[in-house]
């Protein structure tokens, strides 16, 4: 193919090299560099090395090369790429066993070698995983979601919505099973409305109680739905008789956000946790007397127990409200995708995508992130354009439609985008879970802290009181449709009527 234009055929080689594939190495902690080239076969030769691990691969101008030069590459390199469409393939490239394909399939085999560096974590446990979409369209969402939920304290349509479960979920249930589950349902689902409809009424301790008791029945119907949960109401107020499985300490400093908050092994709460797939193998059996008493790492290990302040840490909604009061890092981030990586893979369906994670304090640091339950590899910190310094992510979804299913996101209609929220209590990251712990300790200190509880609404520690009203306003909306979702087993999607989506 000599002549004039191998120089310009070069020189378009070397351009679609930096830009395909030298430069996604690079990004990805590759030493990458051209080791040879020839402009009789118009191919370039790339080495690669991360943490002792090397691969060499060719990029050709075109598949119209002499056959020569594929059996030249073939001990040489482990993949061949074309730069272009591939022409005859099977007759230029015959006799040798090295794949050859376009240089759009090159991202694809640099995931594989970062998921042989790192392989792919298993992924948390997740509360919601049916493809089912329930729409509610009002001009009042909240209304809406109580309109399904209360369909519910009808034990016939509980009967319905047991039966219907089981046959999604392939499980068995006799008919009594069935209709002991539904009668609790009813039950569970009638007193929550009830605590519910006239909290937002109510006085601001009140409105506490209310939404404490209300939010624990509805995880009694959550329990009570699904087939492996509880067979009917006697089973779960057996747990509750060991208590709320939650306890509470007054800080030392006098601090308000340094109020502690605890789990245990028996009661409520932990059989809750136990219940969604988690473990509380780890969770203390005795409550603490004190404060100090959290200082024995053996008895009480630091995941059991949390500040109110770093409670709050984990409610995204709260914004500004939380970092005007508090100093603790927030305790989650924004996932989204690295469109350059997404690019690069051309239209494919891949296991594997690249996410960045934006943390809007930039406190977090890589070190807790890494330590979490998430089907995270290769996560470094980087800087973009649009962003600043975020981390990126690989996330594995082998099965999945895409990387949001492989991860706990929180959907929230306060919130622009979906978030991943840090575990800060009982190594649990679910938003209800934490939320019942929130209104737990809330309704601690309105009971048996009453002095606490008044310098909170109109004393020194009145700082507090906009962040007390917001997350109530919060969990007043979100927690109802959380909860609707867990029930029903179906993804719950509110829009107001007219509007595009």
């Amino acid at each position: 193919m000599g002549g004039g234009g191998i120089e310009l055929r070069m020189g378009i080689l070397h351009g679609a090299a930096r830009q395909q594939m030298l430069g996604p190495l690079s990004s990805h902690g590759w030493v990458a560099s051209i080791a040879g080239e020839s402009e009789d076969g118009e191919y370039l030769v790339i080495d690669a090395e991360k943490s002792g691990k090397k691969h060499s691969v060719a990029l050709m101008y075109t598949s119209a090369t002499d056959n020569r030069h594929y059996r030249s590459l073939e001990s040489r390199v482990s993949h061949i790429f074309i730069n272009g469409q591939l022409y005859h393939v099977d007759d230029y490239a015959r006799g040798i066993t090295t794949p050859v394909s376009s240089v759009e399939d090159f991202f694809p085999l640099l995931v594989e070698w970062n998921s042989e560096l790192a392989p792919a974590k298993p992924g948390e446990k997740r509360s919601n995983s049916s493809s089912s979409i329930l729409r509610i369209v009002s001009e009042n969402p909240l209304a809406g979601i109580w309109s399904r939920l209360n369909q519910f304290s009808s034990s016939e349509i509980a009967k319905k919505l047991v039966a219907r479960r089981a046959e999604r979920e392939g499980a068995l249930l006799a008919d009594g099973q069935v209709l002991s589950k539904a009668s609790g349902i009813a039950f569970a689902l009638g007193n929550a409305a009830d605590y519910y409809k006239g909290a937002p009424y109510e006085s601001l301790n009140k409105r506490v109680l209310s939404l404490y008791y209300g939010t624990l029945s509805l995880a009694f119907a959550e329990m009570l739905a699904s087939p492996k949960g509880p067979s009917d109401l006697d089973e779960l107020e057996g747990m509750t008789k060991q208590g709320h499985g939650l306890f509470a300490l007054s800080s030392v400093t006098g601090n308000f956000g340094d109020l502690k908050v605890g789990v245990l092994a028996t009661g409520f709460y932990p059989n809750w946790v136990n219940f969604l797939g988690y473990d509380t193998g780890f969770y203390p059996k005795a409550k603490a007397k004190t404060v100090s008493d959290l200082d024995n790492s053996i008895k009480y290990p630091s995941p059991t127990f949390a500040s109110m302040s770093a409670l709050l840490s984990a409610v995204p909604e709260l914004g500004d409200l939380f970092t005007q009061v508090y100093d603790d890092e927030p305790a989650w981030v924004i996932p989204y995708v690295d469109m350059a990586s997404l690019h690069a893979q051309r239209g494919s369906n891949p296991s594997s995508s690249y996410i960045f994670l934006k943390d809007m304090s930039e406190k977090i640091s890589e070190e807790r992130i890494t330590l979490q339950d998430w089907p995270l590899a290769e996560l470094t910190k980087t800087e973009t354009a649009e962003d600043g310094e975020v981390f990126r992510a690989r996330v594995d979804h082998q099965g999945m439609r895409s990387w949001h299913d492989a991860l706990l996101l929180h959907r929230s209609p306060y919130l622009s985008s979906p978030t991943l929220i840090l575990p800060v209590l009982g190594g649990v990251p679910e938003y209800r879970v934490t939320a019942l712990a929130i209104l737990y300790s809330l309704s601690i200190l309105v009971r048996y802290m009453p002095s606490a509880w008044r310098r909170v609404e109109g004393g020194d520690w009145d700082q507090h009181l906009s962040v007390m009203r917001a997350v109530l306003d919060v969990f007043e909306r979100i927690l109802p449709q959380q909860f609707l979702e867990s029930i029903s087993g179906e993804h719950v999607h509110t829009s107001l009527p007219g509007s595009l989506i």
